[in-house]
């Protein structure tokens, strides 16, 4: 069993309490959820048990201290199978069996699977002297757990959901017998969350002990034997999942006052300084021209699934969503759309023709954009909120330093996050930042907005939260485009449902009564069974 009491942990850089005398517990042959807002401490608290982090105040000064010396300030204790533990490292977290998938596991480009598994796994003190044996070994692990991996592929060339099993597959040939997940089905498929729930479940009957991060309440109740929840950096109930509901949940998550917190407004999109040009937004623009147009739009890109002759037309105050399985090209299209990768065809923005257009066109014809790589985590998170706004702060070449600030403050308020503004993106949770982000786009004045997977890492408080923005959005002539793989999330956000197959569009169905029936036909369809 894997025990840990009062856990503490303070950033002093940040003023940031992120654990507040946490406690949780894991044993072998278990699956245990934890689960909390945004914020609440989930991640850390993980990461402390993985040995990213350590309990205490997180400083400069402590950092360069001797590990022994580091741990000074004890804050709480790490109890391994009745053995107490001070991880000052990863490695050491997996040397006493407790390892970490986080939710892009990182994978060395240039090797192959199988050798990005092996790396540091072998007792022998040259493992390439023996290939053969070593690929032997993980190739009957990878088929004892039914992985499928391609191991002799480059690593470069894995799905989300395969590199995820390479990082299981690369904890356990380190005999690790407890296993992290951090939102793991965050960007999974249905039928891919479907095939990591599978190996769960084997994982557990082997003994192991799994405790998984999310948000999605309903997958919880269904996989987790317990039900642990964190609010406010302090551990608020550990209870068996047999029984519960998601009411109850919600509670203990946020507070039986959830409901009744009010919304913030979006903040008003700053005028253009003097030297500035305004964007092409939604201000002042014929309400009848459509947000989007693609006429036999393809994409040709090394390395990406094509995208083939695609027609769509998207009417301004309209909530699109397209979805399919991860190697239909949503994520092709996507990028194609915002200008980042090259495309043939037609496709106008707000009645401009960007055929021959980039990322930089697309924002001046009035699109906004937030994929799912977003770099930058280690900016100050200041800087990656005024990135599209700062321009139109300028006067004469000079930057309103405090309208900047100003904006800054705004978009935290809204995102009802604290307001620190010259602390490091990564000192926010996943949630966190997301909702910042998200917040900074949905402030453009923008005709059109592209969003992917938006309701990743965002509790069930800010997912309403999310939709009532784009409703916003649309009432005030807005177009949105979301390109997501769950399709519960586009049944709950969207008008319309595209299905993506092949690179080209299978169908599309209009969101309207019961979902239960119109899911399956999705599904059906982004496997080419309607």
């Amino acid at each position: 069993m894997v025990e840990l009491k009062n856990i503490r942990k303070y950033f002093s850089a940040n003023g940031v309490k992120a654990l507040n005398g946490a406690n949780f517990n894991l044993v072998r042959g278990e699956i245990h959820a934890l689960l909390g807002e945004n914020g609440a401490g989930k991640s850390t608290l993980m990461q402390i048990m993985a040995g990213f982090m350590r309990p205490g105040t997180e400083s400069i000064i402590r950092d360069l201290l001797p590990d022994r010396a580091g741990w000074t300030d004890r804050a709480g204790t790490i109890t391994v199978d009745g053995r107490e533990q001070r991880f000052s490292s990863p490695a050491q977290a997996m040397a006493a069996g407790i390892g970490m998938v986080r939710q892009h596991p990182h994978q060395i480009p240039g090797f192959p699977v199988w050798a990005n598994c092996d790396i540091g796994s072998a007792k022998h003190p040259v493992p390439w002297l023996d290939r053969k044996l070593h690929r032997a070994r993980i190739a009957d692990m990878d088929r004892r757990l039914r992985l499928e991996l391609p191991l002799d592929s480059p690593t470069e060339l894995l799905t989300v959901s395969q590199s995820q099993k390479a990082a299981i597959l690369a904890l356990l040939l380190r005999d690790v017998r407890y296993l992290i997940f951090d939102e793991p089905t965050a960007v999974l498929s249905p039928v891919e969350t479907a095939a990591l729930f599978t190996i769960f479940r084997r994982l557990k009957n082997e003994g192991k002990g799994i405790v998984f991060i999310s948000h999605k309440l309903e997958e919880t109740l269904k996989l987790a034997g317990r039900i642990t929840v964190l609010r406010d950096g302090k551990t608020q109930a550990c209870l068996p999942a047999e029984g519960l509901d998601g009411k109850t949940l919600w509670e203990f998550m946020f507070g039986p006052e959830y409901a009744s917190s009010p919304p913030a407004a979006l903040p008003a999109a700053p005028a253009p300084g003097r030297n500035a040009a305004a964007p092409r937004g939604s201000a002042g623009r014929d309400r009848e021209i459509p947000a989007l147009i693609l006429r036999r739009f393809s994409v040709t890109v090394a390395d990406k699934p094509l995208i083939r002759s695609v027609d769509l037309t998207l009417e301004r105050g309209k909530i699109m969503g397209i979805t399919g399985i991860r190697d239909s090209g949503l994520e092709t299209l996507e990028l194609a759309v915002a200008g980042f990768l090259p495309s043939s065809g037609l496709i106008r923005l707000n009645g401009v023709d960007l055929s021959r257009g980039n990322a930089r066109s697309f924002r001046r014809a009035g699109g906004a954009y937030l994929g799912t790589r977003n770099e930058g985590t280690n900016l100050p998170v200041r800087d990656l909120l005024i990135v599209h706004a700062h321009r139109r702060f300028q006067n004469r070449g000079f930057l309103d330093l405090k309208g900047l600030d100003g904006w800054v403050k705004s978009i935290m308020a809204a995102a009802k996050v604290p307001v620190r503004e010259k602390a490091p993106a990564a000192a926010f949770s996943g949630g966190q930042l997301q909702r910042l982000l998200l917040t900074r786009e949905m402030a453009e004045s923008s005709c059109l907005l592209v969003l992917s997977e938006p309701g990743r890492g965002l509790d069930r408080r800010y997912q309403r939260r999310l939709s009532a923005l784009l409703r916003e959005k649309a009432a005030a002539g807005t177009g949105a485009l979301i390109f997501s793989t769950d399709v519960e999330e586009l049944l709950f956000l969207a008008d319309s449902i595209a299905v993506l197959r092949d690179g080209t569009i299978a169908g599309t169905l209009e969101v309207s009564g019961s979902g239960a029936s119109l899911q399956e036909q999705i599904q059906a369809a982004m496997v080419g069974q309607l």
